[in-house]
């Protein structure tokens, strides 16, 4: 049954950041589901298990968590709300229509930038007047109060600039940059830590343990991979795509793919074509600034 013309369809956009902010931002995405008329599932937003910390504001509207790895089941997102890594896949539900603007931060680059502790926003989500510092809290109000997409991008883009000169990042931006294929020792010297140490610093600046920021990453990049080569037209074979993307096997590759989406690579591929709720897997992100260099022949 089609929808009266009226009405409109949501509209999703992926903004990517500038190249000097590019070590500290991911990308931004914009939601707008106002005057769409959503019912039932199509309400719904799901959500991989990401390595990255993320600023959300509420425009419009309120949404509720129903899944998550933290507990939180039916807390109720609104006005500007932060999150860290998160373990496993999400969902929420929009109360009605949302307009929503979010900046998606590499880990080490938000603690950098803030100053926080970020092991208390693993698998969480908190207000983010109750964790951000004075500038960070002035730039939600100011974000909030924009008048365009672009005002907002260029204001968080222009707080990162004002604070990227002391914060460099280069221990933890080469890691990154090594993606899944560094270990715990290689890391280890890379920052004058022991292991253990190692560790405890990557939950507190980095987000997670580093063998959960490698498999979340490689996850990510495994699902960019393919969905680029479906978008092409090109033919995938899941075994050697398993290969390619470090998994030891196809299988290995499905284990991870169920534990971070909630679905098997078949069944996840299937769902980001009809899905309303899938908007998120549709989005067309640049490399990441962690991809690893390419497989030896």
């Amino acid at each position: 049954m089609n929808a009266p013309a009226s009405l409109r369809s949501p509209t999703t956009r992926l903004y990517q950041p500038r190249v000097e902010t590019a070590p500290f931002v991911r990308a931004f995405i914009m939601r707008d589901t106002r005057a769409c008329a959503l019912q039932g599932a199509q309400l719904l937003n799901r959500f991989p298990a990401s390595a990255h910390c993320v600023l959300t504001w509420f425009l419009e509207g309120e949404a509720e968590l129903l899944s998550d790895a933290g507990g939180q089941q039916g807390l109720v997102l609104s006005g500007c709300v932060a999150c860290g890594c998160q373990a496993q896949p999400l969902a929420s539900r929009n109360r009605g229509d949302t307009h929503v603007f979010m900046a998606m931060f590499y880990p080490d680059a938000f603690q950098a930038l803030f100053g926080i502790d970020l092991a208390p926003l693993q698998n969480t989500f908190l207000p983010a007047h109750d964790i951000l510092p004075p500038r960070g809290r002035a730039l939600v109000d100011a974000v909030a109060a924009a008048a365009s997409h672009a005002e907002r991008q260029a204001l968080v883009e222009r707080c990162v600039m004002e604070h990227a000169q002391h914060h460099t990042l280069p221990a933890w931006l080469r890691i990154r940059r090594m993606g899944s294929r560094i270990t715990l020792g290689m890391a280890s010297k890379m920052l004058g830590i022991g292991p253990r140490q190692l560790q405890r610093l990557a939950v507190r600046e980095a987000g997670a343990n580093l063998q959960t920021l490698n498999r979340l990453r490689r996850g990510e990049r495994s699902f960019l991979t393919a969905q680029r080569r479906y978008l092409k037209g090109q033919p995938l074979d899941w075994a050697d795509h398993a290969l390619d993307c470090d998994y030891a096997d196809q299988s290995h590759m499905a284990r991870e793919c169920k534990a971070q989406t909630g679905r098997t690579p078949a069944r996840l591929a299937r769902d980001v074509v009809c899905e309303e709720a899938d908007w998120v897997y549709r989005l067309d992100f640049a490399d990441d600034d962690d991809a690893p260099p390419s497989r030896c022949a």
